[in-house]
């Protein structure tokens, strides 16, 4: 299989994953942090469009990608949406 059609399935399901994220009563911080770092780090969702978005500070992305400083759960879902629209 040709690597393109391996990222395609790959993004596809990352994908899947974000949408059932964002419909769950609850978002773990692990399940929430490893959505931001694949985001960034495979996606090119990019710290800046978080922080422009959701009015944050330089290393905050950083935080959330080590479990530190997290969001209130309560927003977690608003942010796996705004992150599945974003994806390269």
């Amino acid at each position: 299989m040709p690597d393109g059609n391996v990222k395609s399935f790959e993004k596809e399901a990352f994908r899947k994953r974000l949408t059932a994220l964002a419909a769950a009563d609850s978002i773990s911080d692990a399940d929430f942090a490893d959505v931001i770092y694949v985001s960034v780090t495979h996606y090119g969702v990019a710290e800046d469009d978080f922080r422009d978005t959701f009015g944050m500070t330089r290393g905050a992305i950083e935080r959330w990608m080590t479990m530190r400083n997290l969001p209130q759960p309560m927003v977690r879902a608003k942010i796996i949406r705004w992150v599945e629209e974003h994806i390269h």
